[in-house]
């Protein structure tokens, strides 16, 4: 976890990574920081099969992230630094799935930014994404939840997606937009591809994600 400087406690935000990334992606770290000098605590972690945690990342299904999500969020509302009335999820792509789930069931998750996020999830060819393969368990089990009906549950969510994703689509971002709950915004990313890889957008999203915890997260 990254704490603000000072005493006190302070909001968090639980930062839920892609599929095949971890908590050491530049983008998190990056957002570590920023979101630490606003006086916003952040929880990076890595899900099954990434980084530094076990378990065979072919293996892992959308239930397998939420597992992991739910005992997360559980420690950090434990923790005596954090401001439990104050928790937010940032997520990107599958893990903005899983995150934009945690938050319409848990409702100790008050403000949520969704990156590049998919409702949507087909096989292709042999399963191979950037070299892993992946059992079918992930797609069945994907079909087990309705994520737009799931946003339906959720508000207070800012939802960024690249205008040009090679890995989602723009118009899913825009689908799950149009079914959350008010206070919510969309914000499209001119020529932007699925990880913000360019500098200039990778800027833009973390100030707008900070722009949105500061409004509905530390300062409420």
């Amino acid at each position: 976890m990254v704490f603000p400087e000072g005493k006190g406690i302070f909001p968090c935000v639980v930062l839920s990574h892609g599929l095949i990334s971890s908590k050491e992606s530049s983008k998190y770290v990056a957002i570590s920081e920023r979101f630490a000098k606003a006086g916003i605590a952040s929880c990076r972690f890595d899900y099954h099969g990434c980084g530094d945690s076990g378990g065979n990342i072919e293996e892992t299904t959308l239930t397998i992230r939420l597992d992991n999500l739910n005992a997360i969020v559980d420690y950090v509302s434990r923790h005596p630094v954090v401001d439990i009335d104050k928790i937010g999820i940032i997520g990107s792509s599958f893990g903005g799935t899983a995150g934009l789930i945690k938050t319409a069931r848990d409702k100790r998750i008050k403000c949520v930014s969704l990156w590049a996020t998919p409702y949507l999830l087909a096989k292709e060819g042999d399963g191979n994404i950037d070299n892993i393969f992946f059992k079918d368990d992930i797609y069945t089990d994907f079909l087990t939840y309705d994520i737009l009906s799931e946003s339906g549950n959720v508000c207070t969510t800012l939802v960024i997606h690249g205008e040009e994703d090679e890995t989602v689509p723009c118009f899913e971002g825009k689908k799950i937009y149009e079914n959350l709950q008010q206070p919510k915004d969309l914000q499209i990313i001119e020529g932007a591809d699925h990880v913000f890889s360019n500098p200039s957008h990778r800027e833009r999203v973390i100030d707008l994600a900070l722009n949105w915890f500061d409004k509905y997260l530390l300062k409420r």
